[in-house]
């Protein structure tokens, strides 16, 4: 009987081990064995971001459809998880004005600028007729993303545009307000989503974010750990998704 092109066979799948996920004991030994040249530029860097009524999230003709996903929900770009939350420590905090094609115009990312002046710029210098591009004040924090336990879990982007502006104020002015003796990244925050309406009553989710907790001293310390790379390695040592646009998630309807 044939079977399909570069198919696996049962026979194949039957010396592979699984063991539920976990590393077996023979494969601990060299651990970071073979990635010795990768380095944080090297690495996509997930995305946390909202689901909205228009993402492709829940498309289903939409190739980053994800099974399960419904508006309100927070996704992962890189492993297409969705959460109802999200517990994080926020790290650094950066703004930056972000050029993007707009869709009807064929989309895209153009480029990250320090100012609105310098994103305008790179538009005459490049000759790229402004009516087409999107020029997007764009609040950038830099997170460690923990899981239901509080363990570290992964570094994460959370990007937060257009109505986010306002929860990423508050977010910074809440980290300073709780304790202006304590790091930046000593406290832990819940990540949630909140439905709300723009000036047209068009519903759409947005960030939410609460105190959780003081880090403990192990957490405290990866986090100090990872925030002096940042500082040693500049942005680019969590933009490893830099190219990719952060505003395929979102709908019109939370401008």
């Amino acid at each position: 009987m044939a079977t399909e092109k570069n198919a696996p066979t049962k026979s194949v799948a039957t010396f592979l081990q699984d063991n539920d996920g976990a590393l077996p004991a023979h494969l601990q030994q060299d651990a970071g064995m073979g990635n010795e040249n990768v380095g944080t530029d090297d690495l996509a860097i997930p995305r946390l971001d909202l689901i909205q009524q228009l993402s492709p999230q829940i498309d289903k003709s939409s190739p980053k459809f994800i099974e399960g996903a419904e508006t309100g929900h927070i996704f992962n770009s890189l492993t297409g998880e969705v959460y109802d939350f999200a517990f994080v420590i926020n790290l650094q905090f950066e703004q930056k004005w972000q050029i993007f094609k707009k869709r009807k115009f064929g989309g895209g990312f153009e480029g990250s600028f320090d100012n609105e002046a310098d994103a305008q710029k790179h538009l005459d210098a490049q000759g790229l007729p402004a009516e087409q591009y999107d020029v997007v004040d764009t609040a950038i924090h830099k997170c460690l993303k923990l899981d239901d336990d509080g363990n570290p879990e992964a570094p994460v982007l959370i990007y937060m545009s257009g109505s986010k502006q306002r929860v990423s104020k508050g977010w910074n002015s809440a980290i300073q307000l709780k304790n202006p003796d304590a790091a930046r990244f000593a406290s832990v925050w819940t990540l949630q989503s909140s439905p709300e309406k723009n000036k047209q009553g068009q519903p759409y989710h947005n960030f939410k974010v609460d105190f959780a907790g003081w880090a403990g001293e192990d957490l405290y310390a990866e986090a100090k750990r990872l925030y002096e790379g940042l500082v040693e390695g500049g942005t680019d040592a969590l933009a490893g998704d830099k190219g990719d646009s952060h505003k395929e998630s979102v709908s019109t309807a939370d401008a």
